[in-house]
């Protein structure tokens, strides 16, 4: 299936769930994982900061905060990095909207013991579709060895992902269902 088509398809699927389910789907995953092995045995948890659509890492970030050293990305040209955070006080609107850090404390790759990484679609062997811009694959390329846990609702699941060679799949799916 078309990565382009996937993207748009899984947008809409999103915008369909009613306030209700969304908010059930998110309580879900954030249960499962709060109590996953690689979270719980983590040091430092690189996190995107979610959309509105996408499944909510504000709670998780909230959760993990007072046990956890937490980093997320800011984009810089064509790639990312992810920085220390205290507080979500301390991010800010940034590129495509996406709320970034502003603090100064960076992390690099191989300093990250697990990822939780954004996705529009996912197939059986962990591939992912993201937004199409490469920032993670890449940013995965460069010494990153943590352990990769995207999260995604089940309906974003698609039986396969046309994948190439700069597309790193995930260690694993969390999702409602799981």
């Amino acid at each position: 299936m078309d990565k382009h088509y996937l993207r748009s398809l899984m947008k809409e699927k999103r915008l369909a769930l009613t306030p209700q389910t969304f908010s059930l789907y998110n309580q879900k995953i954030l249960s499962k994982v709060l109590l996953h092995p690689q979270i719980q045995k983590a040091q430092t948890i690189g996190c995107y900061v979610s959309l509105p659509q996408e499944v909510d890492t504000f709670k998780i970030i909230q959760a993990l905060l007072p046990s956890k050293q937490i980093c997320v990305p800011k984009v810089r040209g064509e790639d990312m990095e992810f920085y220390v955070i205290h507080s979500l006080d301390e991010l800010q609107p940034g590129c495509f909207h996406v709320l970034e850090p502003v603090t100064s404390q960076l992390i690099q790759p191989h300093q990250i013991d697990c990822m939780l990484v954004p996705l529009l679609a996912y197939d059986h062997q962990n591939y992912r579709v993201g937004y199409g811009k490469g920032y993670y694959d890449r940013y995965f390329q460069h010494h990153f060895n943590g352990y990769k846990i995207g999260l995604a609702f089940s309906f974003q699941y698609v039986d396969r992902i046309d994948y190439d060679q700069y597309d790193q799949p995930l260690n694993e799916v969390i999702h409602e269902m799981s």
